[in-house]
């Protein structure tokens, strides 16, 4: 009886996201034939996580990723190796990178990273980023320099719910796991692309060994990324507008990791591989394999 009052009760609550998600949809979601037209030359893509650990992948392992189509986040395009490398995908989803009323110093940070884009690329390469960016002129104009760079956009609408209905969701791009890391819409794009096999590197993820709080209540964490410069503690920011307490950044950390485990699921659906090339990582959905034997995968 017990078992029974259970497991209708989950079933409930799929129901009730199931029911939610499609109001978002109806009321977030836009078409997205650009995005659903986007197909890979070839059957496998490595994402460049920006965590500690991709440093010492690019220094030892750059040989590995030239042979692979490659996806770039955030701020790499600050580092040196985007030149060197050439990524053919770009995924930046941060609002803080778009929006006009955060504060001055994500201002100041994504013109010095769309200017980087625009002045470096001298190849083709496609840039994804979310509907709502599109409402925000100061970053196209800049990358709009560059004809080189092909904007596409996608849906961020985070969905949950019975699986059938989130994976009929999934193939026409109306809607995500919720993607409270660039890593979530980074690989979902990954799959729509037709990769077979989509090798994740610099997906360190362990934030959890990062977390403190100071004398002031603020809750604090390193974020480090292979390219800063030195390590130094910083609060989690929403949006770029107001910073977060310790239960809310636990809360999107705990929705990040769950979403992977989706990812995972929709990946089986789609009878694609997703493989986590990290070497010390926290993301416990997928599954793992050293990059130097990733060609045995196929």
């Amino acid at each position: 009886m017990i078992k029974t009052i259970i497991k209708f009760s989950k079933w409930l609550k799929l129901l009730n996201q199931s029911v939610t998600s499609l109001f978002r949809i109806w009321f977030l979601s836009k078409y997205s034939k650009a995005f659903l037209q986007q197909k890979s030359d070839t059957d496998s893509i490595i994402i460049l996580g920006n965590g500690p650990s991709l440093k010492s992948t690019l220094e030892t392992k750059k040989e590995i990723l030239r042979e692979h189509e490659l996806m770039c986040l955030n701020h790499f395009a600050l580092s040196e190796y985007y030149e060197e490398l050439k990524p053919k995908y770009y995924v930046a989803i941060a609002h803080d990178l778009f929006l006009d009323d955060v504060m001055p110093h994500f201002i100041e940070a994504s013109n010095k990273l769309f200017n980087a884009i625009a002045d470096k690329t001298t190849w083709e390469m496609k840039y994804f980023t979310t509907f709502e960016a599109k409402k925000h002129l100061r970053w196209q104009k800049i990358l709009e320099r560059n004809n080189k760079i092909e904007i596409v956009y996608l849906n961020l609408t985070p969905i949950e719910g019975f699986d059938s209905f989130l994976y009929r969701k999934f193939d026409t791009a109306k809607g995500m796991p919720r993607p409270h890391n660039v890593m979530i819409p980074a690989i979902f794009t990954a799959l729509h692309l037709g990769c077979k096999y989509i090798y994740l590197v610099g997906s360190d993820h362990n934030w959890l060994n990062e977390l403190h709080v100071d004398e002031n209540n603020r809750a604090l964490f390193y974020n480090e990324h292979f390219y800063d410069k030195e390590k130094q503690a910083k609060q989690f920011d929403f949006s770029g507008k107001y910073y977060m307490k310790l239960h809310e950044i636990l809360g999107t950390m705990s929705c990040a990791f769950e979403s992977y485990h989706i990812l995972q699921r929709y990946a089986n659906y789609k009878n694609k591989e997703i493989i986590n090339c990290t070497p010390i990582s926290y993301i416990d959905a997928f599954k793992r394999e050293k990059l130097s034997e990733i060609n045995k995968t196929k």
